[in-house]
């Protein structure tokens, strides 16, 4: 089981400084495989609902899925669907 990581790739812009605002989105690191996902804030910035897109070695991407409270609860459960063998 390796744990998975957020890096911060998408903030909602306050003002004309890069990177001023709320996260909406994340790059998750540590997937197997050759694998990455991102999580973004599909509900940013008035309402949480937390998305999750896996992203497979070619390149190929899945469909956003989930409808999560928090970017924890998120990552929570795609670290449960990662480890399943």
């Amino acid at each position: 089981m390796q744990s998975l990581t957020l890096h911060p790739d998408a903030w909602i812009r306050e003002g004309s400084e890069f990177a001023s605002g709320e996260v909406a989105g994340y790059r998750v690191g540590g997937m197997p495989d050759g694998t990455t996902a991102r999580i973004a804030n599909f509900g940013a910035p008035n309402r949480d609902d937390w998305r999750v897109m896996r992203i497979n070695p070619d390149n190929s991407q899945s469909d956003w899925t989930g409808h999560y409270e928090s970017v924890e609860a998120a990552l929570a459960d795609l670290q449960i669907t990662t480890d399943r063998p």
